[in-house]
């Protein structure tokens, strides 16, 4: 299937333009936070607290905590992914028009379109679950370390 960016931009429906606008925010936060939090424990490990250990544990509890929180956040954007899926699943047998095909061949290319359109989205989805699950181990490995 060819396709065209333009052409795609053109065929995507303000539900999907709109959730795509908000995973992109969601992929940025996640990238910035999972960087900020391997930093965060690099600069532990050079630099190891010499307070406490109630010190210690209260930034990488704070960590935990908005790592979790993101866990939830790409649970609710997978939630939304669906949910603009089932919307727009009925653009699919929109077939006004003059065609020279039989309509199940329209029917069809817009399937195949709308499964694409979903394709890297999904591929993200793996990224960022991939990415968050290292650094949340990373954090937990951290976190038996010090105690």
């Amino acid at each position: 299937m060819d396709l065209d960016l333009r052409s795609v931009g053109l065929w995507l429906s303000p539900s999907q333009r709109v959730f795509l606008f908000f995973f992109s925010g969601v992929s940025i936060y996640s990238i910035s936070l999972s960087l900020y939090v391997f930093l965060f424990l690099r600069s532990l490990k050079k630099n190891p607290p010499s307070g406490s250990v109630s010190l210690t544990r209260s930034p990488l509890g704070i960590l935990q905590k908005r790592l979790s929180n993101l866990r939830q956040l790409h649970l609710f954007t997978l939630y939304l992914c669906w949910f603009s899926l089932a919307i727009n699943f009925p653009r699919v047998f929109d077939i006004m028009g003059d065609y020279k095909t039989i309509p199940i061949v329209q029917i069809l290319q817009n399937l195949v379109f709308l499964f694409y359109s979903y394709t890297p989205i999904c591929l993200g989805f793996l990224v960022l679950h991939t990415v968050q699950w290292i650094v949340s181990a990373r954090v937990e490995s951290f976190a038996c370390r010090q105690v």
